[in-house]
Parts: structure tokens; C-alpha cells; sequence
């Protein structure tokens, strides 16, 4: 963290002393409030979008502190409404530092991480602190021409979504292995909620079965998972929305080995979701 990160920023008392991660968007760093272990964050980026996240990150703490989640989460220690957020440091460690993780993620801390994710989706938030994070049939139509659907994806999708009972849930919105903290107790202890907000159910369980599903057991799980929930329908439909989101970041990677080996199993699972859906 550079110090004109800090410069004229308002840290609420907190004293930055390690940098963590630093990218474009936001700079995390490890400190202490008053003697408490801290994470300082703070947004760089000056583009109206993560702007926009990071006061709804801000409202999350804030809908958390006035209607605590069932689930473990960071205390919002501090504010400034706007591009400062100082949260409790917690002893844990990151599920992985990779989006996919390269070995399979350990069945216990699977089930763990699976059944903190489901646990959150009970949560009842503030009403005004939570909304609809985006538009699905909107999302379908952009996916549409940006060629990532074709026009019987398009179609199955609308039907799908007319269809369907208007019904949301609260989701994370971004369980990726690095926001997945695992104490030394093997609590799961959620973090980063930039995303949060309400989805079709089963958003958090479709990132779940594509990012950390490594294995037809765990596969097996997040199915029964859905099927005792009774929301095969949404959560497949999830699923084309978050895949189709995966294989688009990944098109947009510069050509190399991994690149191509990632979008070869995505579109593998693709073709397998996308059978689904017809069928559906």
C-alpha cells in the first residue's frame, strides 16, 4: 500500500503496517485499531463501477452489524462511507490464492465451505441494504450478441426465467476460494461481499460446482444440496450465468497454456449444463 493510499484518507484510527494484496481496483492492508488486529482496504480505482461496490461493500458491513448473518463474518471496526473499510483481522487462512484451485479441495473443507455458503443464503437482511445484483434477462440478452449463448440458449433461457416464480435470495454473489478463510478450527469465515445481494437461489451453489467441485463426490453433494432445496430450475440457470461469465474472463486472457486448458474444461462443462437447459 503506497502512502498516497493513505494520504487525506480518513482510517478511522487504524494504522496500516503490512500490505497484503494491492491491485488497480483496491489495496489491503494488515494493521491495528487500538491495539485490535485490523484489514485496512481501500479503493483505488477511480471508475463509477467499483465505486459503486465498494459503498455497497460498506452497506454489507453495515446491514451485518444491524442483523448479524448466521455465518461468521469480519466486524466492521470503521468507514468513511466511501473508499475506507476497516474490519476485524480474523486468524485465518485463504481457502486458495487461485480462482480454481490446482489440487482438490479436501472433502471436509468442502462440506465446510459448501454448508457456510447455504447457511448465508438464510440470512435476512435489511430490506434496503439488499437488492437484485443484476438483471437476468438482461444478462442473457448481452451474453446473446456478445456470442457466448446462441439463439436456442437464448430462447431456453427466456423460457426458463418467464417461467419460473419470481423468487430471490440472498447470495455472496463471489465464493471464490480467496474470499473462503478457514480458521484453525475449521470455521469458514466469509469475506469481500462487493457482489452480495440477491440472486435466483442457488447463485453461490453454481460457483461452488464450477470453481471448486473437484470431484463427482463433491459434484454429488452440491446436487443434493440443490435437490433438497427444491431449486433445480434456478440453480441451472445459474449455472449458464455464471459459466458463461468464466469462459468470457477467460477469453479475454492473453493467450497462454493454462488459458486454453481452462476454456477447454469450462467449455466441456458448458456443453454439459447447456444439454441440461434444453432438456430442461
Amino acid at each position: 500500500m503506497k502512502s498516497h493510499d493513505t494520504a487525506r484518507r480518513n482510517l478511522g484510527g487504524a494504522v496500516p503496517v503490512q500490505v497484503h494484496r494491492s491491485s488497480e481496483k483496491t489495496a489491503l492492508a494488515f494493521g491495528h485499531h487500538r491495539d485490535r488486529p485490523v484489514v485496512i482496504k481501500v479503493l483505488r480505482s477511480t471508475e463509477p463501477f467499483w465505486r459503486a461496490r465498494f459503498i455497497h461493500e460498506i452497506g454489507i458491513y453495515r446491514a451485518f452489524a444491524e442483523s448479524p448473518p448466521p455465518v461468521r463474518v469480519p466486524e466492521l471496526i470503521s468507514t468513511d462511507g466511501e473508499s475506507v473499510l476497516v474490519i476485524e483481522r480474523i486468524d485465518a487462512e485463504e481457502l486458495d490464492s487461485e480462482r480454481y484451485p490446482k489440487q482438490t479441495v479436501a472433502p471436509q473443507l468442502f462440506d465446510t465451505a459448501l454448508a457456510t455458503t447455504t447457511a448465508f443464503s438464510t440470512w435476512s437482511a435489511p430490506p434496503a441494504r439488499v437488492a437484485p445484483v443484476f438483471d437476468y434477462t438482461a444478462r442473457v440478452e448481452r451474453y446473446h450478441h456478445a456470442g457466448f449463448f446462441d439463439s436456442t440458449d437464448r430462447a431456453r433461457l427466456r423460457v426458463l426465467l418467464s417461467e419460473i416464480r419470481p423468487e430471490w435470495q440472498v447470495n455472496h454473489g463471489d465464493p471464490v476460494p480467496a474470499n473462503l478463510l478457514f480458521t484453525g478450527a475449521g470455521e469458514c469465515v466469509l469475506t469481500d461481499f462487493e457482489f452480495t445481494g440477491l440472486f435466483l437461489p442457488g447463485f453461490d451453489l453454481a460457483v461452488t460446482s464450477i470453481l471448486l467441485a473437484g470431484n463427482p463426490a463433491q459434484v454429488d453433494t452440491v446436487a443434493a444440496t440443490v435437490s433438497a432445496a427444491g431449486i433445480e430450475v434456478p440453480f441451472l440457470i445459474n449455472q449458464a450465468m455464471v459459466l458463461s461469465r468464466e469462459i468470457r474472463l477467460h477469453t479475454e486472457l492473453d493467450d497462454s497454456p493454462l488459458r486454453r486448458r481452462r476454456l477447454a474444461l469450462l467449455d466441456a462443462e458448458w456443453e454439459i449444463v447447456r444439454a441440461r437447459l434444453h432438456d430442461a
